[in-house]
C-alpha cells in the first residue's frame, strides 16, 4: 500500500503565516496564533537572534537567571506567533491585544505561555485541506 504524505504532512502556508484562531473550552478567551516555525522559521531565527544577543555573554557563562529566560521566550513568542486575542481579562479589566501586555501576561502565566506554544507548534492544526480520499 502506497502512503500519500501530502496528506500526513503538508500544511497550509497562508494558515502558518496569516494565523489560526484558538478558542478554550468552556469560555470565550481565543488567541490568534502562528505557526512556531514552518513558513515562519526565518522570522524565528531572527527573533531569537534579536533577544538573545544582548545576554550572549551570560547564556555563554550559564549566568543567565530563569527569569530573564522566561522573559526573553515570552518575547519570542509574541513577536513571532501571538498576532492577537480576544474576550482577555488582566486585573478583572478588558484587556485589548498590545504585545506588552502579552509579555507580561505569558510571563506572569508560565502555564499559559506553555499551553499557547505548544498549540502553535502542533503541525496538525496548520494542515492543508487536501479533502476526503
Amino acid at each position: 500500500m502506497k502512503t500519500n504524505f501530502d496528506r500526513l504532512f503538508k500544511t497550509d502556508k497562508a494558515k502558518e503565516t496569516e494565523g489560526i484562531w484558538y478558542t478554550f473550552p468552556d469560555n470565550d478567551a481565543a488567541f490568534l496564533l502562528r505557526r512556531f516555525g514552518g513558513e515562519n522559521t526565518t522570522l524565528v531565527k531572527k527573533a531569537m537572534a534579536r533577544y538573545y544577543k544582548p545576554y550572549a555573554k551570560q547564556i555563554d557563562l550559564g549566568m543567565l537567571p530563569d527569569e530573564k529566560v522566561t522573559e526573553i521566550m515570552a518575547k519570542i513568542f509574541v513577536d513571532v506567533c501571538l498576532l492577537d486575542w480576544k474576550n482577555i481579562e488582566v486585573d478583572g479589566e478588558d484587556a485589548p491585544f498590545s504585545k506588552e501586555l502579552a509579555v507580561k501576561v505569558l510571563v506572569h502565566l508560565p502555564e499559559l505561555m506553555d499551553k499557547l506554544t505548544a498549540l502553535a507548534n502542533d503541525t496538525e492544526s496548520f494542515k492543508e485541506d487536501l479533502g476526503n480520499y
